[in-house]
C-alpha cells in the first residue's frame, strides 16, 4: 500500500520551537482554522498536512510540533522524531521564530539542524506587530539563514513577498496524475481515547507516522493521511479520542472534540474502534451514536484482539449485539496491530461500505419487496383499521433515504418500521449503512 499526501506535489514544512506561532501560521496560510491553537507549548504533536495553492502553484503545507533540544519525556521525543521526519520529507522549510523573545539557544539549535539538512529555508520572524519589536530582528542574522522575513501572523502582515519568493522556489510538478477529490474515499478512524487509533494507522503505513503513547489523549488534531490501495485513493483521518463532556478538562480537549466531530461529518465512512480488553464503555456508545446520527456508513473494529486469551469471536460479537441492539446491522471485525491481523481488511471493508452507501435502488425493486413483506407480515390493526404502505421510492443516497406513501402515517408502529428496515437491509445489501424511512400520507 503506497502512502503519500498528494501525488507529485512539493511539501513545505513549518518548523520551530514550541509556541512561536507554527499552527497560527499554518491556519493563516490555509485561510481556515485547521490546526488547534492554544497558548500552551506542545499542543501540536503529529504532523498536519493540507493541500493549498500559493501564487497559482499547488503544494502540501505541513504543520509540526515544536522542536526542543535533548527532549527528556517520551512524548516530547516522539514529537521531535515527527518534526525530524517532516524536515527529511520536505522540499522547502518555513523556519519560524518569535520577535518578542529574541533569538534563543533553541532557535540556534534548530537552525543547525536545518543547515545540516541542506534544504532551502525561509526564516520567518513572527510577532513583529510594532516598530519596537524590530530591534530584535538583527540578532536572527546570526543564524546564518539569510535575510529574515518580518511577519505578523496575527495581523496578516508581511506575507506578500514571502508568497512570491516561496512560489518561485517551488519545484515543478505534474498535476495531471493527481486524483480528483471525488475519487478519494475519506475514512475517519474514531473511538474513545487509547483504543489504538494511531497505532492502527501506523500499522497500515508500516511506519511510526503518528505519535503513540500509553497516555490517553496523545492525538489532539485530526490528521489526514493519503494512501493508494489498488489504484484507489484513500484519505485516512486519525482523530482525537471522543470522551464524555464531563471528562473534558481543558480548552485543547474542547477543540479536539470539535475537530473530531467535524472529521466525522466530512468523512465518507467511519471505522469505529473499541478496545477488546475493555468491552463496551459509555463513551464507545456515544461515538457509535454520533456516527449513526450523522448518517455515516460504518464498520466496528474490536482492536487489541491479541490480548484476549479466549478468542471466541462469535460469542464476543453476540455479547456486543446483546448490549447494544443498534449495532446489530454494523459489520464487526477483530483486529490486532501487533499481529497486523485484519488491518488491511478493515480498510477494504470500509471502502466497500462507503461505495454501497452511494447506490440507488430501483423503485420497482423497492415496491416488489414492500408488497411481499406486507403480504407475509401485514401491519397489525390500529383502531379497527389496518394501516397500509402503498408504495415507496428512494430520494437520496449516503445515507439512503426512502419515502413511504401510506394510508395513515401516524398509525404506523415503530416496531413495524424496524421490521421494514431489517428487510431493506437484508435485500438491498445495506449492512453497515444508516438509513432513513420517511412516511408520507397518500392523498
Amino acid at each position: 500500500m503506497n502512502h503519500t499526501n498528494s501525488k507529485n506535489l512539493p511539501k513545505v514544512a513549518i518548523i520551530g520551537r514550541p509556541n512561536v506561532g507554527k499552527s497560527s501560521l499554518f491556519n493563516r496560510i490555509l485561510k481556515r482554522r485547521k490546526a488547534i491553537i492554544e497558548s500552551v507549548a506542545g499542543v501540536t504533536r503529529d504532523r498536519l498536512y493540507a493541500q493549498i495553492k500559493i501564487e497559482s502553484k499547488s503544494l502540501i503545507l505541513v504543520d509540526t510540533g515544536g522542536i526542543v533540544s535533548r527532549p527528556k519525556e517520551k512524548i516530547a521525543q516522539a514529537v521531535y522524531r515527527q518534526s525530524q521526519e517532516a524536515i527529511n520529507e520536505a522540499d522547502l522549510i518555513l523556519f519560524i521564530c518569535d520577535a518578542t523573545s529574541g533569538m534563543t539557544d533553541q532557535d540556534d539549535y534548530i537552525a543547525s539542524l536545518l543547515k545540516a539538512s541542506k534544504k532551502k529555508t525561509f526564516l520567518l520572524i513572527n510577532k513583529v506587530d510594532s516598530s519596537s519589536k524590530r530591534e530584535f530582528i538583527f540578532d536572527f542574522y546570526k543564524l546564518g539563514l539569510g535575510e529574515p522575513y518580518e511577519i505578523s501572523v496575527l495581523h496578516g502582515r508581511g506575507f506578500s513577498q514571502l508568497y512570491k519568493d516561496l512560489a518561485a522556489s517551488l519545484p515543478a510538478t505534474n498535476n495531471k496524475e493527481a486524483l480528483k477529490q471525488e475519487e478519494i474515499t475519506k475514512i475517519a478512524i474514531v473511538g474513545r481515547p487509547n483504543v489504538g487509533k494511531s497505532s492502527f494507522i501506523n500499522c497500515i503505513l508500516d511506519e511510526e507516522r503518528l505519535v503513540v503513547d500509553e497516555m490517553p489523549g496523545t492525538t489532539r488534531d485530526s490528521i489526514d493521511i493519503f494512501i493508494k490501495r489498488e489504484r484507489r485513493g484513500i484519505s485516512i483521518i486519525d482523530t482525537a479520542g471522543i470522551r464524555h463532556k464531563k471528562k473534558i478538562k481543558d480548552v485543547v480537549e474542547i477543540f479536539s472534540l470539535a475537530r473530531t466531530k467535524e472529521s466525522i461529518k466530512r468523512s465518507d465512512v467511519a471505522i469505529i474502534m473499541i478496545d477488546a480488553t475493555a468491552f463496551l464503555y459509555r463513551d464507545d456508545i456515544s461515538v457509535i451514536d454520533y456516527v449513526i446520527k450523522n448518517g455515516k456508513p460504518c464498520i466496528l473494529i474490536v482492536n487489541k484482539w491479541d490480548l484476549i486469551s479466549d478468542k471466541d469471536a462469535k460469542s464476543y460479537r453476540r455479547r456486543l449485539q446483546d448490549r447494544l441492539r443498534m449495532i446489530s446491522w454494523i459489520p464487526i471485525l477483530f483486529t490486532s496491530c501487533k499481529d497486523k491481523h485484519n488491518i488491511i481488511k478493515a480498510i477494504d471493508r470500509a471502502c466497500e461500505t462507503a461505495q454501497r452507501a452511494k447506490a440507488t435502488i430501483q423503485t420497482a425493486r423497492i415496491n416488489k419487496l414492500l408488497e411481499r413483506v406486507q403480504k407475509e407480515k401485514p401491519h397489525p390493526y390500529s383502531k379497527r383499521v389496518r394501516p397500509k404502505i402503498f408504495y415507496a421510492t428512494q430520494i437520496s443516497t449516503a445515507p439512503p433515504k426512502f419515502l413511504l406513501f401510506c394510508s395513515k402515517p401516524g398509525e404506523i408502529k415503530r416496531e413495524y418500521l424496524r421490521f421494514l428496515e431489517r428487510s431493506f437491509r437484508m435485500n438491498f445489501d445495506l449492512e453497515g449503512i444508516p438509513m432513513v424511512l420517511e412516511l408520507r400520507k397518500k392523498e
